[in-house]
């Protein structure tokens, strides 16, 4: 499966950017007003999380996200092409934009640990160690950072992720960072001593079945909410910190680190993840398209 994967992909990976979006353009197409992809879940994510709009607002919305979506998919595929750091750093396709933020965080913490969204496009974080333009040095290196992933059920599709992933970094198979969720527990346990800079993503609906997942209210409905991720850097006294992904332009995203905790072992780990919902919120607000609105965040609390 993971070969046959990459057989497909690869041609397509190859390829300029720019007419990855041209090719993105019919997928969103085709998505939306041919195969009609979770369009009903789709207004349903919108019309609960933007209470007031009317329905050309939320229609219009629609269509971006369509647009959006099919760009995060386009962009990962070329993102599979490449080998090494070159060609995503002449692509300019992300940019830290207050790398200052995260060095400083890193500097005085034992660790750092970043909560982010399906906002933007998360699958092209692989290639963090590339994405600072600045002449401020970034902390990032390939043996420092980690990105915690959900196992897929497949092992084929779960191998071409992997690859897809990693593809830009100077070693990919020799990456220690890339870890499975039901592994990050005992990982940072065995390296406590290192200083690491882990990547959650933190917005799904829980993994795992709990009858103690915290509820918090986002986007008007209450949800569910994982913890792990906070509860562990309070256990290490590690800094926490959101990061956005907003989009200024088609084929430009930046990362924006917003600080929650210098020393995390003095907050709650609830209070850490309202804090963390209450800025994505706001980036949401802000650019209503760029979230992936397919997934169910309120399977719970469905109204």
């Amino acid at each position: 499966m993971s070969f046959l994967l990459q057989c497909l992909t690869r041609p397509l990976a190859w390829l300029p950017l720019k007419v990855h979006y041209c090719l993105s353009g019919v997928l969103s197409f085709l998505a939306e007003r041919v195969f009609r992809y979770r369009v009903s879940l789709v207004d349903e994510n919108l019309k609960h999380s933007f209470p007031g709009r009317d329905e050309a607002w939320l229609k219009d919305t629609r269509h971006k996200f369509y647009r959006h979506f099919s760009d995060v998919i386009a962009e990962t595929i070329w993102f599979g092409g490449c080998r090494g750091p070159e060609r995503l750093r002449r692509s300019h396709l992300v940019e830290i934009a207050n790398v200052e933020e995260l060095n400083r965080l890193y500097d005085k913490a034992p660790g750092v640990m970043v909560l982010m969204s399906h906002a933007g496009n998360w699958e092209l974080i692989g290639g963090i160690a590339s994405y600072n333009y600045s002449d401020k040095p970034s902390c990032f290196t390939e043996q420092n950072f980690c990105v915690v992933y959900l196992k897929q059920s497949d092992p084929g599709m779960d191998g071409f992720l992997r690859k897809n992933r990693t593809a830009p970094l100077i070693d990919p198979e020799g990456y220690p960072g890339y870890l499975e969720s039901r592994e990050v527990v005992r990982y940072v346990f065995e390296h406590r001593a290192e200083k690491k800079i882990y990547n959650f993503i933190t917005d799904q609906h829980p993994y795992f079945k709990s009858k103690d997942f915290l509820v918090v209210n986002f986007m008007h409905r209450d949800c569910d909410s994982m913890r792990g991720a906070a509860a562990l850097a309070c256990k290490f006294g590690m800094a926490v910190c959101y990061m956005g992904m907003p989009s200024d332009s088609r084929g430009h995203y930046k990362i924006e680190y917003t600080t929650i905790a210098d020393d995390a072992s003095d907050m709650d780990p609830d209070d850490i993840m309202r804090q963390y919902y209450k800025l994505l919120e706001k980036d949401l607000q802000a650019q209503p398209w760029n979230y992936l609105w397919t997934h169910n965040r309120w399977k719970r609390f469905p109204k």
